[in-house]
């Protein structure tokens, strides 16, 4: 008997090569390889339904998308920006990156997004933006923390890397906040290998569209900026990967209901689900578990070659890049590094059969207890 077939967390949707060809030999006919080309400009357009109903510009990164949603708040050098200790490494490095400070406020332990209490905690007068996270596809108390913004006159940016046509009351989840900043990177559900979009609720300012190509209007630097651009070679791996974009998510929704029979009622474990009148994640799909029991677990489908994703590590404490930095909760003791490491999330793309289903099934249930 062979070694078990390898089962990875994630599986880039792969672009159409003929595709790819026919559109890289269409900007090349056009001299034409970056600056907001042809192929760039039928991305934006074909991709701005599916993330809003308001205004969409992509750019060269999530990360750089995250940077430019900050900037467009005109925050003060150095001033405060309020995140969440749970996400990845580029929420906190587009902060400091932009000159300002993040300051780390608690999740809620139910949906491990940002706690609206622990954010008024975090308040201070050097407060200027909030940049709240829709982790692992569980929207954030969008409601909630408008009001606070709204109440403190603060910038509203949400990173939306992990929430890619989620849907909250019906709505976009764009609709909430002053921008969201989503991730068109190759691990994403869409995604143009490396790449991002700023989206707006509404109309965007004039000062996006130039800040994304070094603050430029009409030839003269009128403002701050940078290069955001997605180049043509980005635009046409998402062009090639749109047409196979609705078969991906039938077979991610197909694979939600074959995990969710599977493992029904084992104990020890439970699915960490999203906030009501949410949509599901086509991102991830995510257990809770005891942090020993999510070890055990992990462990034991790594040696089978089955790889999921232990956790998202803290972005602050002992170990890392800020390791002075506090959490600020309103409870006697932090939840976000008792809540984060109970998380496991199981491979989730089109290449996931029934089988491996049962397989995972099988060795979460001999090493949940």
């Amino acid at each position: 008997m062979g070694d078990p077939r390898i089962v990875t967390v994630g599986r880039p949707i792969l672009p159409d090569l003929d595709l790819m060809k026919d559109l890289m030999a269409e900007a090349v006919a056009a001299n034409w390889l970056s600056n907001f080309g042809s192929l760039h400009n039928r991305l934006e357009r074909q991709l701005a339904p599916m993330v809003g109903t308001g205004s969409t510009q992509l750019v060269s990164s999530g990360t750089m998308a995250l940077m430019v949603a900050l900037k467009l708040g005109n925050l003060t050098d150095g001033a405060e920006v309020i995140t969440s200790p749970l996400s990845f490494a580029a929420t906190v490095q587009a902060i400091t990156w932009c000159g300002y400070k993040p300051v780390f406020a608690d999740v809620d332990p139910v949906t491990l997004t940002l706690c609206p209490d622990a954010v008024r905690a975090a308040i201070t007068p050097r407060t200027a933006a909030i940049l709240p996270v829709h982790f692992v596809g569980v929207p954030c108390d969008v409601d909630a923390l408008s009001q606070i913004a709204k109440d403190h006159g603060l910038w509203l940016a949400f990173d939306a890397a992990h929430a890619f046509m989620l849907e909250l009351k019906g709505r976009p989840i764009s609709s909430w906040g002053d921008v969201s900043a989503f991730s068109l990177h190759a691990t994403k559900l869409m995604h143009t290998g490396e790449g991002g979009a700023v989206v707006f609720p509404g109309t965007h300012d004039p000062q996006s569209a130039r800040m994304r190509n070094f603050g430029m209007q009409d030839g003269r630097m009128t403002g701050p900026g940078t290069n955001a651009k997605l180049s043509e070679a980005q635009a046409a791996v998402g062009l090639a990967v749109l047409p196979k974009l609705d078969v991906e998510i039938e077979q991610r929704q197909k694979l939600r209901r074959l995990y969710d029979d599977a493992l029904q009622g084992i104990a020890g474990i439970r699915r960490h689900d999203s906030r009501p009148q949410a949509s599901d994640s086509l991102l991830y799909y995510p257990l809770r578990m005891p942090p020993a029991v999510q070890q055990r677990v992990f462990m034991a489908l790594a040696q089978e070659r089955i790889f999921a994703r232990d956790h998202f590590a803290l972005l602050c404490g002992q170990g890392t890049y800020l390791p002075d930095a506090q959490i600020v909760t309103t409870k006697n003791t932090a939840q976000a590094p008792i809540a984060g490491p109970e998380l496991l999330c199981l491979p989730f793309h089109g290449g996931v059969t029934a089988e491996d289903v049962a397989r995972i099934a099988d060795i979460i249930g001999k090493n949940s207890i």
